[in-house]
């Protein structure tokens, strides 16, 4: 009975990772989105829709994609690629090692050291591999509160360069995170 309850408990904190890592207070995504890591793209006037509302403090977008990365030893890895608004970098996560600065270097990364971290064979600051034909570069290693559900490692770099390296839809916003003005505009802004 508390093995069963355990595997419940981890399924459930690993299946919402992302919304843990993030930590945004308001998400918006499509209507017929169902879970975080399945997003559904979004025009960019949702963004700018979502910064008009009442109550809303400010609102930044955000991608997530997937991709394979292409290691020195020539094994591929399949990997989530976050995108963060290149000018806030709302939701990045906490540093291990490096400078979140160093996230606008040309080709930059950031890995995360969770359960699947030795997957991209333990990557240090500086390491290089290639993600969908582009040059990268980890220049940090990050922890999260949370490892993601499906056993695939977290890349983090900025927006611009998300979707520029992964292919991807004409609509590029993943999500729109929104920070109220105070809590007490949470209702309305939903």
């Amino acid at each position: 009975m508390v093995m069963m309850m355990s595997m419940f408990s981890g399924i459930l904190t690993r299946s919402s990772s992302s919304v843990y890592n993030i930590g945004a207070k308001v998400w918006v995504m499509d209507p017929a989105a169902n879970n975080a890591t399945s997003s559904i793209p979004m025009p960019d006037y949702v963004l700018d829709a979502s910064r008009s509302i009442n109550g809303v403090k400010y609102a930044v977008p955000l991608y997530f994609g997937g991709a394979q990365v292409r290691l020195k030893d020539g094994t591929y890895q399949g990997v989530t690629v976050v995108g963060l608004d290149d000018a806030t970098l709302f939701g990045r996560p906490g540093l291990v090692e490096g400078k979140i600065e160093d996230i606008y270097a040309e080709n930059a990364f950031i890995v995360v050291q969770d359960a699947e971290f030795n997957k991209l064979k333990n990557p240090k600051v500086g390491t290089e591999f290639e993600i969908n034909d582009h040059r990268g570069v980890v220049v940090g290693l990050a922890k999260v509160a949370s490892s993601g559900l499906f056993g695939v490692q977290t890349l983090y770099t900025t927006h611009s360069r998300a979707i520029t390296y992964i292919p991807s839809t004409r609509f590029t916003t993943s999500f729109v995170l929104i920070e109220p003005k105070s809590d007490a505009d949470i209702p309305y802004i939903q």
